[in-house]
């Protein structure tokens, strides 16, 4: 019988955390909204030059404050301006901002989360309704927006987290615009493999993976925050280019069926 090894959380580690938390949002917030908003003056381009260039700094700030590694494995593809990948919690978020470093496609509550919804629409963050068509079609259309301006876009098209056992199926309707336009998309895989020096397994993955049914977020972030350092991996993939079908509907489903089987694929065969 496998034997499992206690993860030690310490109360001091989380409030030490906690408290560079808020101290580096507030240092952020200052020092990001400033060059925005002067490069706001240039235009959209040019705010989005300097969201693409501040982005991986907020990723690395935020995840030292978290006790989050994140190591990547492979090459970010300068001709991809769409990443989409798996989601199994919020520190996905800081993951894939250090490793892709664009704009988001997040869900339309996060807009108006302290701080981090300040953040969120300072970056030009795509908000989705997913119980609105219509939100959904405006979302696709302002993802293809910021793509055709050189902006990388990141998004987790499963339309919300899951229990990291399998990769749910992505939804087609992020996809409508990106594959009307044909922009090249690279899927990416999130892993996490350890906390502290304790191999990440499925007796301690719900310390890290965050989905329903879940504590709610201030309980499992403070738990979170008094664990040992968490490693994680992201992994890029090869990219795809959209199929092009008969109909628009055709295509955007294709594509999304194309990078789930690339991502799930990828994901199982080193899944904890």
């Amino acid at each position: 019988m496998t034997r499992t090894i206690p993860i030690h959380e310490s109360a001091l580690r989380g409030a030490i955390r906690l408290l560079l938390l808020l101290l580096a949002s507030v240092a952020l917030l200052v020092l990001t909204s400033i060059p925005i908003a002067l490069a706001s003056l240039g235009g959209r381009r040019a705010r989005f030059k300097v969201v693409l260039a501040l982005t991986p700094l907020f990723g690395h700030v935020m995840a030292f404050c978290c006790g989050l590694h994140v190591r990547v494995v492979g090459k970010r593809r300068p001709d991809a301006l769409v990443f989409v990948g798996n989601h199994v919690g919020y520190l996905d978020i800081l993951v894939a901002t250090i490793g892709v470093g664009g704009v988001f496609v997040s869900r339309h509550d996060v807009k108006d989360w302290p701080v981090i919804g300040l953040f969120a629409r300072l970056a030009g963050t795509v908000f989705i309704d997913r119980s609105s068509i219509r939100s959904a079609v405006e979302s696709s259309a302002g993802l293809a927006e910021r793509a055709r301006e050189g902006v990388r876009i990141a998004l987790f098209p499963e339309g919300g987290t899951s229990s990291g056992d399998t990769v749910r199926d992505f939804k087609p309707f992020l996809f409508g615009a990106v594959s009307a336009a044909g922009f090249t998309v690279q899927p990416y895989v999130i892993r996490y493999t350890r906390i502290g020096n304790v191999p990440l397994a499925p007796e301690n993955r719900n310390l890290v993976y965050w989905y329903d049914p879940a504590p709610p977020f201030h309980t499992h972030g403070w738990r979170m925050l008094k664990l040992p350092s968490v490693h994680a991996t992201i992994t890029f993939l090869e990219p795809v280019v959209p199929p092009q079908l008969e109909s628009p509907r055709e295509s955007a489903r294709a594509l999304a069926e194309l990078l789930h089987q690339r991502v799930s694929s990828a994901f199982a065969g080193r899944a904890s």
